[in-house]
């Protein structure tokens, strides 16, 4: 399984991967700030999972919402932003998003939810496990 995370913070996005051990679980840990570099990313190789943030540098994490719809193959999107107000809730709803966590108090939550889902998958090895930096 390979998973994407985008956040505008370098330093989040690297004690996100660290808590919530994504190298240790993910064959490859793929990593950027902008919508642009990880719509290229999602367009070139299979995403599985993408955690993403809503404020990002060049456009609204939501945005990455279109390319899936256009994919053969649906990851499964998680949002984790401290964006939890019922404007962004409803439009993660519209949008299609698969899961939400509040960045600030739900990383536990997030944590134990990505064990399961990799200990659910029949394609998961440990085997394999590599960071990529799109930065």
């Amino acid at each position: 399984m390979n998973i994407l995370v985008v956040d505008a913070v370098s330093e989040v996005r690297r004690k996100l991967i660290k808590y919530l051990q994504l190298e240790e679980k993910f064959h490859y840990v793929f990593e950027t700030q902008t919508v642009k570099e990880a719509q290229r990313i999602m367009g070139t190789i299979r995403i599985d999972v993408i955690i993403f943030d809503i404020q990002l540098p060049d456009k609204s994490g939501l945005d990455l919402m279109m390319l899936r719809h256009k994919l053969v193959y649906k990851p499964v999107t998680i949002v984790c932003s401290n964006y939890g107000w019922p404007q962004y809730l409803n439009a993660y709803d519209n949008l299609s998003v698969d899961y939400f966590f509040d960045k600030s108090t739900e990383l536990l939550e997030l944590k134990l939810f990505i064990k399961n889902l990799v200990d659910k998958s029949d394609n998961y090895s440990s085997v394999f496990s590599h960071n990529h930096n799109f930065n």
